[in-house]
C-alpha cells in the first residue's frame, strides 16, 4: 500500500510507494528579484519518518525565506524514475536504499533522466563520503546536520539553478535566431571569421562573432578562454593535461602556455565548488 502524507503544504506533497504518484502542482519558472520563487525538489530514503521530517525542514526554511518548496518523496528509487511527476531542480537522497538499491547508482540514472537535477547526499555515516565523488553532486551532509546546513545548501542550489537558466542569444552565419543554454555549451572555437559553438551533444553551430565577445556574455565562473582560438565550459572538462584537456565527446583542445595559469586556477577553483 502507498505512504501517502495526509497533510499538504502550500505547494502541495505527496509521498509515494510503489505504482502511485500523483502532484497536482506544476510550478512556473520565474525568477524573483534573482531567487526563483518555487523549487522542485525529489526525495528519495527507505525511511518514511525521515521523509516526513525532511519534508519539514524544507517547508519551514522555504516559509521563512518566502519561497516554495514543490516536494515529491518516494521510498525508493525505482519508484521515482518511474513515477515521478515533476521535472526536479534537486534530489535529495540517501545512499542506502534498501532491497539492492543505492543512492549513488540513482544519482548517475537522475543525472541521465534529467542533467539540471543537482544532488544532495543525505545519509547517516560518513562512511560513503569517498564513495560520491564518482557522480557529480551538490553537497553531502549528514542527517543529523541537515537542517544546520541547509542555507548553505540552497545558496549553492539556487546559484547552480540560476547558472543553469541562462541562455545566450546569437544569430548563424545563416542568420537564423539562436538561442542556447549556456549548461549545454561544451566549448567555441574562432576559426578566420567564424566561431564554432559545440553542444554537448556534439551539435555545432556557426556564428559570426568573435570568441572574445561571446565570452563576455558567458559566465566567467563557468567558462574560460584555454587558447587563442578555445574557450571550454568547465563542466564538460573529463581531462585535463599539460598541454591539452579534452571535453565531453573526447575532442581535445589545446592548451597554450599564454593562458594555461589562468585557465587552471579558474577550472580548479569551479572544480572545489563541485566537489563538496
Amino acid at each position: 500500500m502507498p505512504y501517502v502524507e495526509s497533510s499538504h503544504s502550500k505547494a502541495g506533497t505527496i509521498f509515494c510507494s510503489g505504482a502511485t504518484s500523483v502532484l497536482g502542482y506544476y510550478s512556473q519558472r520565474v525568477w524573483l528579484g534573482g531567487v526563483m520563487d518555487t523549487i522542485r525538489a525529489a526525495l528519495c530514503d527507505a525511511e518514511p519518518e525521515w521523509l516526513e521530517q525532511c519534508r519539514r525542514i524544507l517547508d519551514s526554511y522555504a516559509e521563512q525565506n518566502k519561497f516554495d518548496f514543490v516536494t515529491c518523496p518516494f521510498l525508493n528509487a525505482a519508484s521515482l524514475l518511474r513515477n515521478c511527476e515533476i521535472v526536479p531542480d534537486v534530489l535529495f537522497c540517501d545512499i542506502e536504499l534498501g532491497d539492492g538499491e543505492n543512492g549513488i547508482a540513482l544519482a548517475r540514472e537522475v543525472g541521465r533522466v534529467w542533467p539540471n537535477c543537482q544532488i544532495v547526499y543525505v545519509t547517516n555515516s560518513l562512511c560513503y563520503a569517498p564513495e560520491v565523488y564518482v557522480t557529480d553532486h551538490l553537497w553531502f551532509v549528514l542527517k543529523k546536520d541537515f537542517e544546520r546546513s541547509l542555507p548553505a545548501i540552497i545558496e549553492k542550489l539556487l546559484q547552480r539553478m540560476e547558472d543553469g537558466s541562462k541562455a545566450l542569444t546569437l544569430r548563424t552565419t545563416s542568420h537564423e535566431l539562436l538561442s542556447l543554454p549556456c549548461a549545454q555549451i561544451a566549448s567555441l572555437e574562432r576559426r578566420g571569421r567564424i566561431t564554432t559553438i559545440t553542444l554537448d551533444d556534439g551539435t555545432r553551430y556557426q556564428v559570426p562573432d568573435r570568441l572574445s565577445d561571446i565570452l563576455n556574455r558567458l559566465p566567467d565562473r563557468l567558462f574560460a578562454r584555454c587558447h587563442g582560438s578555445y574557450a571550454v565550459g568547465f563542466k564538460h572538462v573529463r581531462l585535463l593535461k599539460r598541454d591539452s584537456l579534452v571535453v565531453q565527446g573526447d575532442a581535445e583542445i589545446p592548451l597554450s602556455r599564454r593562458y594555461a595559469r589562468a585557465f587552471r586556477t579558474q577550472y580548479l577553483d569551479w572544480v572545489e565548488d563541485h566537489a563538496l
